[in-house]
């Protein structure tokens, strides 16, 4: 957990009568696309004011009076579709809130892995149209095998500095032949 967004949630919410204990929780959960080393100011303003948004009121729901049961039907069923803790639904919000957000973080980072190995191994754009990486083949090992099919099939030189070797050493072979071929035994 950033250390500086939580100074700031913990300032921001000073008033609303929140434990540390609640603030640092819902901070770890929600700050997570913060990162520990982040210093980005505006980065961390931003998410501490949308924790201390929350924090305000998930606290102005628990202080609202309850409504009182009515007495005279003592045995009337509950609504299924009422949750039993009014917090509950915005619990279930901000969890399919954060889980979004850890999506999203992973595949974004899933994308530049597979940006990266595209360079790497010097695969064109056009090439890329259409390609998708499956999610359980690692990117690197699975474009140097697109990499080595376009070599393949002559859609792709190879690389040059192992053309280069190749072709230094065919010249010394043929060198060599020559040599031999004009040399009087």
């Amino acid at each position: 957990m950033n250390k500086l967004l939580f100074e700031k949630v913990k300032a921001k919410c000073k008033d609303n009568g929140l434990s540390e204990k609640y603030l640092k929780a819902i901070t770890e959960k929600i700050g997570g696309s913060v990162e520990d080393d982040s210093t980005d100011e505006t980065a961390i303003e931003e998410m501490a004011n949308q924790i201390a948004d929350i924090a305000g009121e998930t606290q102005g729901e628990a202080k609202e009076p309850k409504e009182p049961k009515d007495p005279k039907d003592p045995k009337e069923p509950k609504d299924p579709k009422d949750p039993a803790d009014p917090n509950e639904t915005r619990i279930k919000a901000l969890e399919d809130e954060l889980n979004s957000l850890k999506s999203d973080r992973s595949q974004r980072d899933r994308d530049a892995a597979v940006k990266t190995a595209q360079a790497k191994h010097k695969i064109p754009d056009w090439r890329m149209k259409g390609v998708t990486v499956p999610d359980d083949q690692d990117p690197d090992t699975y474009l140097a095998e697109i990499k080595q099919d376009l070599i393949t099939q002559k859609l792709m030189p190879a690389d040059s500095e192992g053309v280069k070797a190749v072709t230094e050493k065919q010249v010394d072979e043929a060198a060599d032949s020559l040599l031999e071929s004009i040399t009087v035994k």
